[in-house]
């Protein structure tokens, strides 16, 4: 699967059912605008929010930087929600609780050909997540600590879902996509934010979820690269351009560090204001 248009790193969820809050997602510095169909809208205005992405994605001449959370298979909105998108433009579509790679088989065939992220938030989608990040359609796996929490009886918080992140990000690496951790949902606190984000970093994530702007700003800050680390990947990637295997400071660069310096960089790109 190519790079999407759509960088998923940074992604930042808005209601489809408030319309007058999409150009300010859009505008945020997130790397894209999640509209939400699912979680953040209840049952009785998802038609409306439906009309409100179709017309936002219609008057749009490049939609790309916007990707549309449908809502679940098996959903009563799921079937209008992907007729609704089937003749429009987006940047990537975000599919809730994936279970298996066959729901990504279903959204893949009556859809064009857009990136699709699998968000993993249950026990059987933790359980498939190799599979689930092997197909040919999926851009990033995207974790669900909160809804996963309520399916396995557990806590949402950050320790005790370690494992269950760290089973995601290797099922993402794997099949060499992209992985991005869950939101923190006390938007109030971007301190909070800013530091689940840094433990994501550290743990090998490319990014994270956000529900509030008040997060943008902090939650990049985390994961940009300090101006050493940028000059040290450049230093690392142009000796390897000059020899295989390359020496620089006394230090023999091969395949794991040549890697390691390439992801600075992509997070330092995806970082960029």
């Amino acid at each position: 699967m190519p790079d999407p248009a759509l960088d998923p790193s940074f992604l930042l969820f808005v209601p489809g059912d408030r319309p007058s809050r999409f150009e300010g997602a859009v505008s945020s510095g997130a790397s894209g605008a999640v509209f939400d169909l699912e979680d953040a809208v209840s049952a009785d205005r998802k038609q409306l929010a439906r009309d409100a992405v179709a017309g936002y994605l219609d008057s749009e001449p490049d939609p790309s930087h916007v990707a549309v959370r449908i809502n679940a298979l098996g959903s009563p909105w799921f079937d209008e929600d992907l007729r609704m998108l089937r003749a429009r433009r987006v940047g990537a579509i975000v599919v809730p609780k994936v279970p298996a790679p066959s729901v990504l088989d279903t959204v893949a065939d009556a859809l064009p050909p857009f990136p699709l992220i699998a968000l993993i938030e249950s026990a059987s989608g933790v359980l498939h997540a190799a599979s689930i990040a092997a197909h040919p359609r999926c851009a990033a796996l995207a974790f669900g600590p909160f809804d996963l929490a309520a399916d396995i009886g557990g806590s949402g918080e950050w320790d005790a879902m370690l494992a269950h992140r760290s089973h995601i990000l290797l099922a993402a690496r794997v099949h060499r996509k992209l992985a991005v951790d869950g939101p923190t949902i006390v938007f109030a606190d971007p301190a909070r934010a800013e530091s689940d984000a840094r433990a994501s970093m550290r743990l090998g994530f490319d990014g994270k979820l956000l529900i509030h702007p008040s997060q943008v700003g902090p939650v990049r800050h985390a994961f940009r690269p300090s101006e050493a680390e940028i000059s040290h990947a450049i230093r690392v990637i142009e000796a390897a351009k000059r020899s295989v295997p390359a020496v620089l400071d006394g230090v023999m660069i091969d395949g794991p560090l040549l890697l390691a310096a390439q992801r600075v960089i992509r997070r330092a790109k995806a970082t960029a204001s």
